[in-house]
């Protein structure tokens, strides 16, 4: 029963990002993280064999949507974006432990939302693509 205690408490808190090892700051909302995977599939036609369809192995990607509070460091994300996949750091930094989902191969994608507030606290969301590493992993954990 303790281990569900510490489950429900390291999921209280605050999240933080990093991206390519510069901290985006404190999340405004909890990230969207929506995992799926594809594969595809191709009929090979052969004049002595029979015809047949093949599949894929399947690919796993995540889309993952942050909406940041610190508008300074998202936009000069966007003005010089990585051109190459890099690490995205996900940190739930409240409760007793700490919960960090590690990303290895994550892009920005060239589509965000900036939401203006009458109070403010001005909003930016952010939208990246996850794809698996060289050893299949998309992403790592660690529980502390």
């Amino acid at each position: 029963m303790s281990n569900l205690k510490d489950l429900l408490e390291v999921r209280r808190g605050q999240f933080r990002a990093e991206y390519d090892g510069n901290d985006l700051g404190e999340l405004a909302a909890p990230p969207e993280i929506k995992a799926g995977y594809e594969s595809a599939s191709f009929v090979i036609h052969d004049p002595v064999l029979l015809s047949r369809t093949l599949e894929s192995d399947a690919e796993l990607h995540a889309a993952i949507t942050l909406k940041l509070k610190s508008l300074n460091r998202a936009l000069s994300l966007l003005d010089s974006p990585p051109s190459e996949p890099v690490v995205l750091k996900l940190r739930n930094t409240g409760g007793n432990g700490e919960l960090v989902l590690t990303f290895p191969a994550v892009k920005l994608l060239p589509v965000w939302e900036f939401a203006p507030g009458f109070s403010g606290e001005h909003l930016i969301t952010l939208k990246f693509s996850a794809e698996c590493d060289s050893k299949g992993k998309l992403f790592y954990y660690s529980c502390t």
